[in-house]
């Protein structure tokens, strides 16, 4: 059973100004997708849809074969959680109050953090390599620390009871989107943060979507790639199957030289002929 099912979904913000045209996928629980393409493409318009902010023109979105609309706001917050692009907090929270925040879709008016709760959360962030920064305020640490921090109250919303070790836990209705959610990591964090994930995805059944821009991290990563582009579906497959010459050309506009077994490299960025 799909987790999510994306149907013919067509979205425009206004009168004659398509986003997303006849757009349809599915998501298996337990996989991670990367979601690429270029500025405009109608990424961040599909994360709208698929978090359940915004209700497509036509066609329909599912979770769990249900209508995501369905849900209420609480319930689908238990079951899908966004970090998003850019993201900045102007409060003065401490790491670890913001981590906790996570919990909120759980909680009774005025309830007080539990000793369980409190461990799930330096779990995570100790996961997330953040748990050093729990005492300090979140608007006085640097932009990829903050996306760390972000991605650790994400997770606890979505594992609650923390997560401390591999395959204990049977796949369950988690969905991850991130809105290029490490475009502030340096490359070892990124790959660091990406080991993880697939860990909760083999281990934890999580399902992820992911906008990356940055397209090695997307290729060597994830299960699947989704590429958009003005606002149509133009490829879906494993990265070996659709990371060719041709691929580029017709998504990014760029050429590529393929290394078999090593990647792409990118050699020029108008290739004749390209659309």
């Amino acid at each position: 059973m799909s987790l999510v099912s994306v149907e013919k979904v067509s979205f425009a913000y206004k009168k004659g100004s398509s986003a997303l045209t006849n757009i349809s996928f599915t998501l298996e629980r337990g996989e991670h997708i990367a979601l690429i393409g270029p500025n405009g493409s109608g990424k961040s318009t599909l994360f709208n849809l698929l978090a359940g902010f915004t209700r497509a023109n036509t066609g329909s979105v599912s979770f769990a074969e249900r209508d995501l609309r369905a849900y209420s706001p609480p319930e689908r917050a238990k079951h899908i959680a966004l970090v998003p692009q850019g993201a900045r907090l102007n409060f003065p929270y401490t790491c670890l109050e913001t981590v906790l925040m996570g919990l909120h879709p759980y909680h009774r008016y005025m309830q007080t953090e539990s000793d369980q709760a409190l461990q799930s959360a330096q779990g995570l962030m100790e996961q997330t390599e953040v748990w050093h920064l729990a005492a300090q305020w979140v608007t006085a640490i640097s932009g990829g620390e903050l996306q760390r921090v972000l991605l650790a109250r994400a997770l606890l919303q979505l594992f609650p009871q923390g997560v401390t070790g591999a395959g204990t836990d049977p796949p369950y209705r988690r969905l991850l989107l991130l809105d290029e959610a490490f475009s502030s990591l340096d490359i070892a964090a990124r790959i660091s943060m990406m080991k993880l994930l697939n860990t909760l995805t083999t281990g934890y059944g999580l399902s992820i979507i992911a906008i990356h821009h940055d397209i090695p991290i997307a290729f060597g990563f994830t299960q699947r790639i989704l590429a958009l582009r003005k606002g149509s579906l133009v490829a879906d497959g494993k990265p070996d199957a659709v990371g060719n010459e041709a691929f580029f050309a017709r998504v990014f506009s760029v050429q590529v030289e393929i290394i078999p077994g090593k990647g792409f490299f990118f050699v020029d960025t108008r290739p004749q002929g390209a659309p």
